[in-house]
């Protein structure tokens, strides 16, 4: 499965309903990593402390995503993570529930506390580089965002590997012609949020993404294996910088920095 595995085909048909959302991130985690367990994911009691903390119960897709894989820090906590329950908090604006955070605190992603009784309500994106308390639109389903969380997460991993070059008109030429453009919606980046938006594209055992860099826009690969990683280099016309190796630090050493 893993050598046959392209998620763009696997996202081909969209996402009708929350379970296709899911159905995605099983067999990513299966292809990329290791397959889910019942273990991967919270239990009932602990979504419940944190609702009972909060005062409030938490959308439907949310329940799902911590009950199915919200333990599984190799897919969702790899720099920007997916807050753990006793995490959950109030943006400074008091509208927003932050359920994930730029690692640095510079942004955050929540859901509005007007759509929380929504089963899959749209995702919000606040972040430093916006005016004030203000927010953007990220993607309209917050099961969209935990999709999203686990391609970005993978693109960041120190289990994946990965090259960047400027995504010049001929690299995103090349792109658009080789490889399959992945069906997500277009999505503003955390970190340049009034820029471009992301799109990514794939084939069997890579990524492709395209996201705003510090002059234009960039490319960033993303590979099972080197050899992946080398395949999509060869194919791209672009200006490769040397491969840097891979970071080693463990993901449970790490210490998150929530947003405010």
């Amino acid at each position: 499965m893993a050598d046959r595995f392209d998620v763009a085909e696997a996202l081909a048909g969209g996402f009708p309903a929350r379970a296709d959302a899911w159905a995605f991130v099983r067999g990513f985690a299966a292809a990329w990593s290791t397959p889910l367990s019942p273990a991967d994911g919270f239990t009932s009691a602990e979504v419940q402390r944190a609702e009972d903390r909060l005062g409030m119960r938490l959308p439907v897709a949310l329940r799902e995503a911590y009950a199915l894989f919200g333990r599984r820090r190799d897919l969702v906590a790899q720099q920007n993570p997916l807050l753990e329950p006793d995490e959950l908090l109030l943006d400074p604006s008091g509208e927003l529930l932050v359920f994930r955070s730029e690692n640095q605190g510079s942004a955050g992603w929540g859901v509005a506390l007007a759509d929380l009784s929504r089963e899959d309500p749209p995702a919000a994106l606040f972040a430093d580089r916006l005016t004030g308390s203000s927010r953007l639109h990220f993607l309209d389903r917050l099961s969209l965002a935990c999709v999203e969380t686990v391609l970005s997460e993978a693109a960041m991993a120190d289990w994946t590997e990965g090259r960047t070059c400027k995504a010049t008109p001929e690299v995103v030429a090349c792109l658009e012609e080789q490889f399959a453009q992945v069906a997500l919606p277009p999505y503003p980046a955390w970190f340049e949020p009034m820029g471009q938006p992301v799109r990514w594209f794939s084939s069997s055992g890579l990524l492709l993404c395209v996201e705003p860099g510090l002059e234009g826009m960039d490319l960033v690969v993303t590979g099972r294996t080197m050899a992946d990683v080398q395949r999509a280099v060869e194919a791209i016309p672009g200006t490769w910088p040397p491969a840097v190796p891979a970071a080693t630090e463990a993901v449970e050493d790490r210490e998150w920095v929530l947003p405010f």
